[in-house]
């Protein structure tokens, strides 16, 4: 997904399995049945259906040990709903929820509060999520994408500098990371930096050829480095 035209927004796709942690001991069999409904419901993209069937299983057991799950669920499906403010309540609500040793979890919900935040245009909201959670396992699998958003956060915020640092810790733990290099090829180029922009957008074009915005890039820097040469 991408919050606009101009730039690459990572959201993994491990994320869409939701933690898919059984909440049965937590719950009777009612409430464990809803809640595997909106799983299903979720997974057939029936979202609404979805929600509901989450709502259940708060009706059914309000102090379900395992509720911050539900929540996030429900903040999932509001977010793939665009509803970013109802997304934002409610994964609010999981880390309220989430158990002290549930360090995994809360990783997540703030990832995906921080995405919610930055379709939100709030941008200093988001970059405290993405920072929270990169103090909080800074070894965590999906650190780079963590990198990459919140760069397009200080994108947001004119902080250009702190941009390319985010581009290049993402670069750095992963080295063919493209959206990465386009990201930071773009900075570099609204920056008047073209020598720098061209080598990165070329990278970026290098390890996705099929991806147009890479391409489109390219040629305004190119285009760009024409008309200073004049």
């Amino acid at each position: 997904m991408r919050t606009s035209s101009k730039y690459s927004f990572i959201f993994p796709i491990l994320v869409i399995l939701f933690f898919l942690l059984s909440c049965a001991t937590g719950y009777n069999k009612y409430a464990n049945q809803y809640y595997q409904e909106g799983l299903a419901f979720y997974d057939k993209i029936e979202y609404d259906r979805s929600i509901d069937s989450f709502k259940k299983v708060l009706e059914l057991a309000p102090y379900g040990k395992d509720n911050d799950l539900i929540y996030y669920n429900l903040g999932m499906a509001y977010y793939k709903q665009r509803k970013y403010d109802e997304s934002i309540y409610q994964f609010t609500k999981a880390l309220e929820l989430i158990p002290k040793k549930g360090i995994k979890r809360k990783f997540k919900v703030l990832e995906w509060r921080a995405n919610a935040f930055q379709q939100k245009k709030k941008f200093d909201s988001a970059i405290k999520d993405y920072s929270d959670a990169i103090q909080l396992i800074p070894t965590h699998e999906n650190i780079k994408n963590i990198y990459h958003n919140r760069a397009w956060s200080w994108i947001n915020k004119g902080n250009y500098y702190k941009a390319i640092d985010d581009f290049s810790s993402a670069i750095s733990i992963d080295p063919e990371f493209d959206a990465s290099y386009y990201g930071r090829a773009y900075v570099w180029y609204k920056k008047a930096d073209l020598q720098r922009a061209i080598i990165d957008a070329k990278e970026a074009v290098k390890l996705s050829p099929a991806n147009k915005r890479y391409d489109d890039l390219s040629y305004k820097i190119k285009a760009s480095m024409k008309k200073s040469k004049k």
